[in-house]
């Protein structure tokens, strides 16, 4: 039993003994060797001083390379702002929105929009609508230069002509006047401004007018080819021969200022000039949190500014019928006049619209022709053609 325990020892004092804990190596990236001479005749030489060690000595393999730590990926080619940027970033918004929110209180007004009766917001003042175009104006004028057409001219002669009808037409409607001098020389002279002073005969409360009192109206042509007209806040209306050549009657030149005075009544400037204050105090505030200017600027253009633009087109569009009525002339021509220019510009598709500051033609065709629309204009229009008639008698 004895030489049985002897015989155990060894093996028990083996397992009962506490082994060493297992260090832990972190794997080196193999290093390159450097040869002066052919790796086989090293080799050899290294067998012959240590005969048998490749044999003796098993080498572990060399370890693999330790994993690089993965670089934070950005999404963006900026740097991640720093917490004075960011600070900074607060303090710039706080004024911005705070500057904003004293001129919406101090300057903005609600008011209904002739015709349509749509209620908005607008922190234009009147003066300063008026002032805006003015300076719009003469600036489009000094660069244009040469191209605008002489009052002699008959392109302007005839622009004029139709223009002042269209003008007359909102007098009437609007302001309850009847026809007075419109047209001195080369532009519409101040009295011709649509004064609020009498009874408006369509609904068109005096506030709804108010800003039509100082309208300064006046007309140039100019000699280009682009398919285009407009008509800047204060009655400053631009016409390009480029849309005489594509519409021949005086009813489809008509349908076009009628639409683009509209404007000008409907204060649709004015109330751009709201939106985009509001639409840039919301930038500014997400910019704190979303560092991504590009983003933000599509975001709020594809969900906000355009849309808006898209919309004021229509209501143009509603208003300027109803001009074209008012001012004798039929306004079944409007919607086909849309359908035109949307054989100019390419009819786009809904994607396009949705990018576009315009609505399709389509559309805008279709509102035209809406019963309700279309009913109210032909009763307008039987008005000037009856009023026409007596004054011919």
């Amino acid at each position: 039993m004895s030489a049985l325990i002897r015989n155990l020892r060894p093996a028990l004092s083996g397992l009962l003994r506490p082994k060493p804990a297992a260090r832990t190596t972190v794997p080196q990236p193999p290093t390159a060797r450097r040869y002066y001479h052919a790796p086989s005749t090293r080799r050899s030489h290294e067998a012959l001083k240590s005969p048998g060690r490749d044999s003796l000595v098993r080498r572990p393999p060399p370890s693999p390379q330790a994993p690089a730590v993965p670089r934070p990926r950005y999404y963006s080619s900026r740097r991640p702002r720093s917490s004075n940027e960011v600070k900074v970033q607060i303090v710039i918004a706080g004024v911005v929105i705070v500057g904003g929110v004293v001129v919406t209180i101090c300057y903005g007004t609600f008011e209904t929009v002739p015709y349509t009766n749509r209620r908005h917001f607008v922190v234009l003042t009147h003066s300063g609508e008026l002032e805006l175009g003015e300076s719009q104006f003469n600036n489009e004028k000094k660069e244009l230069g040469d191209k605008v057409l002489a009052p002699s001219h008959p392109d302007f002669v005839r622009v004029n002509s139709i223009a002042a009808e269209i003008i007359r037409a909102a007098r009437r409607s609007l302001a309850g006047h009847e026809d007075d001098k419109l047209l001195d020389g080369e532009t519409c002279a101040g009295d011709a401004a649509l004064s609020p002073k009498k009874k408006a005969p369509v609904g068109a409360s005096q506030a709804m007018i108010k800003h039509l009192d100082g309208f300064k109206w006046e007309v140039i042509v100019v000699d280009n080819k682009q398919v285009n007209a407009m008509c800047a806040p204060g009655g400053k209306i631009i016409v390009y021969t480029g849309l005489l050549d594509k519409f021949n009657t005086d009813a489809e030149i008509a349908a076009v200022l009628g639409h683009e005075v509209a404007h000008a009544i409907a204060r649709h400037a004015a109330e751009k000039l709201t939106k985009h204050m509001w639409i840039f105090m919301l930038t500014v505030f997400l910019l704190i949190f979303i560092d991504a200017p590009d983003l933000i600027d599509k975001l709020t253009e594809y969900l906000l500014s355009l849309p808006f633009s898209r919309k004021m087109e229509i209501e143009a569009d509603h208003i300027g019928i109803m001009l074209l009525a008012s001012a004798g002339f039929d306004p079944r021509i409007a919607p086909k006049v849309y359908e035109k220019l949307g054989k100019v510009g390419g009819n786009s598709s809904p994607l396009k619209e949705y990018m576009s500051t315009h609505p399709c033609s389509k559309k805008r065709t279709q509102l035209l022709l809406d019963a309700k629309v279309m009913d109210k204009a032909m009763a307008l229009y039987t008005e000037a053609r009856a009023r026409k008639d007596e004054i011919d008698q």
